[in-house]
């Protein structure tokens, strides 16, 4: 869209993303790897490299299944309700989804196994407002989990598992969960015990599945229905939504599993064959992971965020006060994520990172390690999918793969991007990072 010059950056910079991400690729440590960064509202440098399929390179239309970057999309629609008036954010869940959901019904964890657990009654009303933040109690059902986490066991029986792709081939064969529909699945979770006292801690969960159904309730219409009209058609986001249509399947890039024996493991057919994605077989429309974008539609959405809600051809789907709402940090105290959070599966959680509305927010870079500013927030999806918004800089960055359990040890992706994207920073005057205790700061 733009030279990298013209919005501040050092183009010889930027262009070190290009040998990071072959070198990902031609390490096996994924197939195929695309980047954006953005500054002021345009795009600076798109570039990638490697296959979406056997023969078939990654295009600028390549599709890419977002997972929890589905998550954003969500809370954007939640607070288009609130602001209509039609969705208080501390409404209990109750009043929405039925007696299922009455705190009086609900039992809390609070030790023992799956087979013998200790359980309490539920003290709180889950409110919407948990829900956004993932602070309700309900967890994820993750394969390995159950290990650390008795009620994800109990989970796995009910739901099935979702493989988190470090078992190799033993996972490849499986079927992610049990087929139901959103309203009986919402109707599940409200059966099972919770992991912790709604409000208390965090802990990533089926959070957003409930709320796209929350939101069916109060619009009338599906979850895919109400995006559509309300996000995707206003921003131009015409390859997004919760399955590949007819016609467009040769845009729709592979999936892979990570293995622990290095390189990776092809499941796209099996997907297709489980009916993943595939036009008239979807069974529930997941807030929470289910949908498909492309690198284009995906920075039209971010960009919109990052602009306060206004799109580039200047249609306003949500005001500039909602979406600092959804990038401020809800947690208690103005804590992080790890203080609070219980052990599990996350696409992100470090020290120094707080939580809003489904996205992750940067309290102090020093303790994350990542060259950003302080409120920096952002998500990823479960096939390695990265974006951040750094408010401070006018910076939109945006990374796609499709390769499910990469280890954030050995690959760390978006702590990677961050120290590459901010060496291309070289307009303005340095000034000091702002300190707020611990940290790097602390050794000097």
């Amino acid at each position: 869209d733009c030279r990298a010059e013209d919005v501040g950056l050092d183009r010889r910079a930027l262009d070190r993303l290009r040998p990071l991400l072959e070198g990902w690729v031609a390490r096996g440590t994924m197939p195929m790897a695309s980047a954006l960064v953005a500054r002021r509202g345009k795009v600076a440098w798109w570039g990638g490299c490697g296959e979406q399929g056997p023969g078939r390179d990654i295009a600028e239309d390549t599709i890419y299944r977002i997972y929890s970057m589905t998550k954003p999309v969500v809370a954007v629609a939640i607070m288009m309700l609130a602001e209509e008036g039609r969705l208080p954010l501390r409404t209990p869940l109750h009043t929405l989804l039925g007696k299922s959901w009455r705190r009086q019904n609900m039992k809390v964890f609070v030790g023992g196994t799956k087979e013998s657990p200790q359980l309490e009654e539920c003290k709180k009303s889950i409110n919407v407002w948990h829900l956004l933040t993932h602070t309700a109690g309900l967890t994820y059902n993750f394969s390995g989990t159950e290990a650390l986490n008795p009620v994800a066991a109990m989970y796995q029986d009910v739901l099935g598992t979702i493989p988190n792709g470090q078992m190799g081939a033993k996972q490849a064969g499986a079927p992610w969960m049990k087929p139901f529909a959103l309203v009986d699945m919402v109707d599940a979770l409200a059966s099972l015990p919770l992991c912790f006292q709604p409000g208390t801690r965090w802990h990533y969960g089926f959070h957003y599945e409930v709320l796209g159904r929350i939101v069916e309730v109060v619009s009338g219409q599906s979850l895919g229905e109400f995006l559509e009209r309300r996000i995707f058609a206003p921003l131009g986001m015409c390859d997004t939504g919760f399955e590949v249509p007819r016609g467009k399947e040769i845009r729709f890039a592979g999936c892979w599993y990570s293995s622990f024996f290095g390189g990776s493991i092809d499941i796209s057919e099996r997907q297709r064959q489980w009916g993943e994605y595939v036009e008239g077989r979807i069974r529930m429309q997941s807030g929470g992971g289910g949908l498909v974008s492309t690198m284009r539609d995906y920075f039209r959405f971010a960009q919109c965020m990052l602009n306060g809600g206004i799109s580039e051809n200047g249609e306003r789907i949500l005001s500039r006060r909602s979406v600092e709402w959804i990038s401020s940090n809800h947690l208690p105290k103005n804590t992080d994520m790890v203080s609070i959070g219980l052990p599990g599966y996350t696409e992100f959680i470090q020290p120094g990172a707080g939580f809003g509305l489904g996205v992750s927010v940067t309290l102090d870079p020093m303790q994350t390690g990542e060259n950003v500013s302080a409120g920096t927030w952002g998500w990823g999806g479960l096939a390695g999918t990265v974006f951040y918004l750094d408010p401070a800089e006018q910076l939109c960055v945006i990374f796609m793969t499709q390769v499910i359990g990469l280890n954030p040890i050995t690959q760390p992706t978006r702590l990677l991007l961050t120290h590459v994207v901010a060496g291309a920073v070289v307009d303005g005057l340095p000034r000091p990072w702002p300190h707020r205790g611990g940290g790097v700061a602390e050794l000097a």
